[in-house]
């Protein structure tokens, strides 16, 4: 009861320090352009034909130099919709200084639009249809043209004319651009960046970009120290990739997405208390190594071990050094199984591309350190290929490629518990059946009614083994961990945090040979 009472004591205390922290550091982060970064929104806004802000008022404007300046506020009840326009113009290639002045161009046509094309450069564009004598018109050839509907008008934007595509803020009562159902801080840009379609892009200071990050990148349940050293980690591998950019361009428009890709990034809805905690507690803080920042990556879970780059990627790190993951001991990704047949991995390949007829066996080739499988051997009537593991994962969706083949021909696995006195080692064999285990509850259950396998802690891995074998025409992959392994386990951080780890030493636990600094 002592225990649980100073539990519930340290996590009184420490709602209590978070709430006070909170309110001491009210409202937004403040957005400076220096420290600005591009997200492109692939999750949801990329490749669309229309994509609508349903804010009532936004300022636009351009960001140059990393200086974002509004030329116009528009105000709209049913927002603004945009899409990618093909049509045909014409313009008399006059630059207009004010909108205004535009729409009163725009009155000595039948048909004619303004056309936002740069820091106050304000053009007119006449629809082809509409020219029967070009005079000293010029023609339009412009592939990178958006039109934007609010009410009952229209307004272009070219990319073209300047190299970029305008910005949109939000103003007065509003903290955020809306899009849907989802909300933004910053600013977001809508162009075509090559394509038929358009893509929305976040530029967003970091610091605040932090936010929508950690709550989606981490369990928000877990420990503080956890979510701290997500954020330092979440922040190193943003500028490690991005640096600082906030400029509008006509092209790719980014480097990182809110996807999995880059790391899953959710915006304003995706905010916690404590993920606001987790970056603005750790404020600016980087890990660098070399005098280099470093890009940080993480992972769900390591299944017993982290992984050498040079191992999966490659090439030589003195930062990305595998270690035995001994306080994963409450995994976010549980052991898991894959069962197939001989017939299916057959077809399997096949689909791949592989010549393979009568499968006989499968084997592993080549094992990491941390048991993570590089190849696997297949063999069938008249040969043998060899396939890579990272192929077999995807072929069957599994989460990571730490994991043993067992078929009905597999040598038994045996587990040993060893002794170790003053004078003498002394292995002990242990039954791998009929094994009973005790819950952290005292509640006594037969392992064979939970799970297909069990994992063993050795001195520096984790271990899994059937409980039971499978059918003479099948094959099971016993699998442990969800990522490819290299950087931070974010269940180890959990684990170590439990522990009584600082952000620091869970940091330092996991990327070797670097310092925390600030940018």
């Amino acid at each position: 009861m002592e225990l649980i009472s100073l539990r519930k004591l340290k996590t009184f205390v420490f709602m209590a320090f978070l709430t006070l922290f909170l309110c001491l550091f009210t409202g937004v982060i403040s957005a400076k352009a220096a420290t600005d970064i591009r997200v492109g929104l692939k999750s949801t806004y990329f490749d669309k034909k229309i994509i609508t802000i349903y804010n009532t008022e936004i300022k636009m404007g351009y960001c140059i130099n990393d200086s974002y300046k509004s030329d116009i506020v528009l105000k709209s009840v049913g927002g603004f919709s945009f899409e990618p326009d093909r049509s045909d113009y014409y313009t008399d290639n006059v630059i207009y200084g004010t909108y205004k002045s535009a729409v009163s161009k725009t009155k000595e046509y039948n048909t004619a639009y303004v056309c936002y094309a740069g820091r106050n450069i304000w053009m007119v564009y006449i629809p082809d249809k509409e020219v029967s004598d070009t005079g000293s018109l010029i023609k339009v050839t412009s592939n990178d043209i958006v039109s934007i509907t609010f009410g009952q008008k229209r307004m272009l934007i070219d990319g073209n004319v300047s190299g970029g595509y305008p910005q949109f803020a939000y103003t007065g009562a509003d903290k955020s651009i809306s899009l849907g159902s989802k909300k933004y801080r910053g600013r977001i840009e809508i162009g075509r960046y090559g394509n038929d379609t358009i893509r929305a892009i976040n530029i967003v200071n970091i610091e605040s970009y932090l936010m929508g990050v950690v709550s989606c990148e981490m369990n928000t349940t877990w420990h503080y120290e956890a979510q701290r050293a997500q954020a330092v980690a979440a922040r190193s591998y943003c500028l490690a990739n991005t640096g600082f950019a906030a400029d509008s361009y006509l092209k790719k428009g980014y480097v990182i997405v809110d996807t999995d890709e880059s790391q899953v990034y959710g915006g304003v809805n995706k905010e916690t208390d404590i993920s606001r905690y987790a970056v603005k507690s750790t404020l600016k803080q980087i890990l660098k190594s070399n005098g280099k920042t470093v890009p940080a990556y993480f992972f769900s879970t390591s299944g017993g071990a982290t992984e050498f780059s040079s191992d999966i990627w490659g090439g030589n790190s003195s930062v990305f050094i595998g270690v035995f993951d001994e306080y994963e001991t409450n995994p976010e990704r549980k052991p898991w199984v894959v069962k197939t047949t001989f017939s299916e991995l057959e077809q399997k390949l096949k689909d791949k591309g592989y010549k393979v007829s009568g499968i006989k066996g499968i084997y592993p080739e080549i094992l990491s350190d941390s048991g993570r499988v590089s190849s696997i051997k297949v063999k069938y009537n008249g040969g043998s290929i060899t396939v890579k593991g990272s192929e077999i994962k995807s072929m069957y969706g599994m989460h990571s490629t730490k994991f043993k083949i067992i078929t009905a021909d597999s040598p038994d696995d045996t587990v040993y518990i060893r002794t170790v006195d003053d004078d003498e080692q002394d292995s002990t064999r242990v039954q791998t059946s009929d094994i009973y285990v005790i819950s952290g509850t005292g509640q006594v259950t037969l392992l064979e009614d939970n799970t297909d396998q069990m994992v063993v802690i050795s001195s520096d891995n984790m271990t899994n083994f059937p409980v039971d074998q499978p059918g003479s025409n099948e094959i099971w992959f016993l699998g442990m961990g969800w990522g490819h392994g290299i950087g931070m386990s974010q269940s180890g951080a959990y684990g170590l945090a439990l522990k009584g780890y600082k952000y620091d030493e869970i940091l330092k636990y996991y990327y070797k040979n670097t310092e925390l600094a600030k940018y």
